[in-house]
């Protein structure tokens, strides 16, 4: 290992071990105490023995036979108390449930973490059926009324489900503590939190899920209950909504359709037509009052010469925001025909929004010679009865983990912090604030397939959603210990694998996809495959692993000179393709010396280290003395890239070796542009981010994407000219995780900034946007106001790398995390 200055590491350490403890000193004395009523039993949770909450069911279940047609309810069921010290609870429960003909066994223990967490775990057994359906509610209320609920999200939430970026749900005690309920990861307890899935099959987008899983995951006492004094936090695991079973109250739209734009379009009742040419984006716009926290359909007919769009956003005091998300979205170029009607059918969950209205926006995507019509334009509120889902096989146990904490209520911001470090520190995890807030974060992005695969599914973010994709599900997952999750998503994606060797791209729920192309995906799952036969002496199968060696090196190197081409980046900037291959790319050609080294490790001596050698000479040559850089594209050598240091450290990380000199990996960082200064950052004199990708024009000067200058053709002429988009995505938008193992990086090599900058850039996560103290895709680098980052970034999971990157840099040791 090349261990850093000790000096400079013991200083890090020691802001990491104030970080860790930090939140632990916030709340003191948490305590559980059981309460028995008859054959009855509740559980008081106390702070400084002060009774503040109660589970006075622990659990409740609907049953079901596999096909629906038996059915029965546990409301309450009678229990036998088995353990109870301070620290640990046991619930023991025995019952003969006659409407199927099942014993059910089922233990509830409680046991305290630390001196803010509880854990909860309900373990269910039964010998009696091959398979028991069943949906698992839990409910934990106040003791007392409580000044206010809250989620992740919003600090006055007045009741019904929620569903938001981190599933967390809690109230505020007349005392001003907090008592919060989370839940542990989806593949663990058996539920997803995904709403939709593309619309590949009618050109692109998404449509809402038509068996719609666990929208009502986590709920608060909606504002009726309140009234009556039943305040309660719940959660329910195993259920879902045929919305094709569906009772549907019609949207009354009549009159609320008004032409945009300059088509000639004809409005009458929900039929709608389109005539002429436009040259903006025209059609017609019905702003209606859907409440939130319900499901809706629509549906039209279409026929015409160009394709459909439809757009819904919220529209807050008169003014359009962010578009919905969790269903029909980027229905930009649904098929017509001139001769029949094409029928449209789309669902979406619209959470909780306050008393915003939605703008529903229809219209065709073409401009020139337009002919189209819709007819039949309804929107349906669906009301639907939960169905179980999940499944108790005969002689398993299934298990469902939840977590309550307690602490002093400070503000919104620190309850977001808290969720997330408190969830890692019931899961068992050890870190400071920021690896748990990211380990917290990729656990609540991990799932079951759908209702019919609990295998695990891992999405970047829920904006990205339902897909999963190769390069964040590896980043995710290997920055873990986690064998169940390594070896599975590794053979999940090793499924993917076509004739030639290569791994696909993406795999999404409930649909297919085609994606495999030459980029870093195969060379991914390769390194993968070697950490888990070094973590877990994995046996790997040996067809797919030659296959998968013989595509790499014959896909980026056919000649066997030792210089990579490629169609694709083979790295994260994928917003391009090259015809014919290009081997203009410095990150390409580190990628592929990376890509040798690991073949050479997995047992194949076909390449020997004078191979390996010139593809390392290969990324060096990259480097430009004059510009003091390495070259992102030849083509464009102004341009100066942090990605370009990202085969650096996998070479460090995996192999221990340097392929790039001390000089080459100072020079590089000392010209990156440090943007986002702030006088509250731990080192205000240097700036909190960096670009991932920026042009540098002199000394301390650089410049976004113009006109002339920028690397992405097409994408870059409709996204980065005329300023648009400056400092945001790949126009200079900050990411953590390549930053982040850049700053690694210039620590091994000797660069003096490097903890500052680690430091830096962990701060900026949590607190340049105040209200967002999560992961995120990117943070911008020019930006007016917070107002101006993009939603979409919120909660992506492969910043959890981060505990990879601390543990080559010195920071964090193996071990620290539950199963290692």
């Amino acid at each position: 290992m090349l261990i850093p200055e000790s000096r400079n590491i013991v200083h890090f350490f020691m802001l990491s071990i104030m970080c860790l403890f930090i939140n632990q000193a916030i709340g003191q004395g948490i305590a559980i105490e059981p309460v028995q009523k008859d054959s009855y039993y509740s559980v008081k949770i106390l702070q400084n023995g002060i009774v503040l909450a109660i589970d006075e069911i622990p659990f409740s279940l609907q049953l079901s036979n596999i096909d629906g047609s038996a059915t029965s309810k546990l409301p309450a069921p009678t229990a036998t108390l088995t353990r109870s010290t301070r620290d640990e609870i046991h619930l023991n429960y025995k019952v003969f449930i006659p409407a199927l003909t099942v014993d059910l066994f089922a233990e509830v223990v409680y046991k305290l973490v630390n001196e803010n967490v509880v854990r909860k775990s309900v373990r269910l057994f039964q010998p009696s059926m091959p398979g028991l359906k069943f949906i698992l509610e839990e409910k934990t209320s106040p003791f007392t009324a409580p000044k206010q609920f809250v989620t992740f999200e919003e600090n006055d939430f007045p009741g019904g489900l929620v569903h938001e970026i981190f599933p967390a749900i809690g109230f505020i005690t007349p005392g001003n503590y907090v008592v919060a309920v989370l839940t542990d990861a989806g593949y663990k307890n058996q539920y997803t939190r995904n709403t939709r899935r593309r619309f590949t099959e009618n050109g692109g987008g998404f449509v809402g899920m038509r068996k719609l899983a666990d929208a009502n995951l986590f709920s608060i006492s909606d504002s009726f209950k309140n009234r009556k004094g039943e305040y309660f936090l719940k959660q329910s695991y195993g259920e879902y909504y045929d919305l094709d079973y569906a009772k549907d109250s019609t949207i009354n739209l009549k009159d609320q359709f008004k032409m945009r734009g300059d088509l000639n379009v004809l409005i009458k009742d929900n039929y709608v037509s389109f005539k002429g040419n436009t040259h903006i984006s025209s059609g017609a716009e019905a702003v209606v009052h859907l409440p939130g926290q319900n499901v809706y359909t629509i549906s039209f007919q279409a026929k015409g010469n160009k394709p459909v769009m439809m757009k819904l956003f919220r529209v807050k005091n008169g003014k359009k925001t962010i578009e919905l998300e969790d269903g029909v979205k980027y229905i930009d170029n649904f098929p017509t025909d001139t001769a029949n009607w094409k029928v449209f059918k789309g669902s979406i969950l619209i959470p909780y929004i306050g008393n915003d209205d939605i703008s529903v926006f229809i219209g065709p995507s073409g401009k020139n010679d337009v002919h189209l019509d819709i007819k039949d334009f309804r929107i349906v509120q669906n009301q639907v009865a939960p169905k179980p889902y999940n499944i108790l096989p005969q002689g398993d146990t299934v298990e469902k983990t939840s977590y309550i904490f307690i602490e002093p209520w400070q503000s919104q911001h620190q309850f977001m912090v808290s969720c997330q470090t408190r969830l890692a520190e019931g899961m068992g995890f050890q870190g400071s604030a920021i690896e748990k807030m990211m380990y917290a974060n990729v656990n609540m992005l991990t799932w079951i397939s759908d209702i019919n695969d609990f295998s695990p599914f891992l999405v970047p973010n829920m904006n990205y959603a339902p897909d999963m994709y190769n390069r964040d599900t590896y980043f995710s997952v290997v920055a873990t210990y986690n064998k169940y999750l390594n070896l599975n998503l590794w053979e999940e994606w090793g499924k993917t694998q076509i004739a030639n060797g290569a791994i696909g791209t993406i795999i999404t729920s409930s649909m297919g996809s085609v994606e495999v192309k030459d980029n870093e995906a195969t060379i991914l799952w390769l390194q993968w495959a070697l950490l888990n036969r070094r973590r877990f002496k994995a046996e790997l199968p040996k067809e797919k692993i030659d296959r998968a060696v013989a595509y790499v090196l014959n896909e980026f190197d056919p000649d066997r000179d030792g210089v990579c081409e490629a169609h694709f980046p083979l790295n994260q900037v994928d917003v391009i393709t090259y015809e014919p291959k290009t081997h203009r790319l410095a990150a390409n050609q580190g990628m592929f010396a990376v890509a040798l080294k690991t073949i050479k490790a997995l047992g194949y001596d076909e390449v020997r280290e004078g191979y390996i050698n010139k593809a390392v000479a290969a990324y060096k040559n990259f480097y430009d003395p004059t510009r003091k850089h390495l070259l992102f594209d030849t083509r464009y050598p102004d341009l100066i890239s942090l990605t370009d240091l990202e085969p650096e450290f996998l070479s460090i990380w995996l192999f221990n070796e340097k392929m790039l000199t001390d000089e080459m990996v100072i020079n590089q960082l000392n010209r990156m542009p440090l943007l986002n200064k702030n006088s509250k950052a731990p080192h205000p004199e240097l700036g909190t981010t960096a670009a991932i990708l920026i042009r540098v024009t002199g000394r301390n000067q650089f410049s976004y994407f113009t006109k002339d200058y920028q690397p992405f053709e097409k994408f870059g002429d409709e996204n980065y000219t005329d300023g648009k988009n400056d400092g945001y995505y790949y126009n200079g938008g900050s990411w953590f995780r390549p930053e982040y193992c850049a700053y690694v990086t210039g620590l091994k090599h000797g660069w003096k900034n490097a903890l500052s900058m680690m430091e830096n850039r962990v701060w900026a996560e949590m607190n340049l946007n105040p209200a967002w103290p999560f992961s995120k895709e990117f943070i911008p680098t020019k930006w007016t106001t917070t107002d101006s980052w993009w939603p979409s970034t919120k909660g992506l999971s492969w910043n959890v790398f981060i505990l990879m990157a601390n543990e080559v840099a010195g920071l964090r040791k193996p071990g620290l995390e539950q199963g290692y």
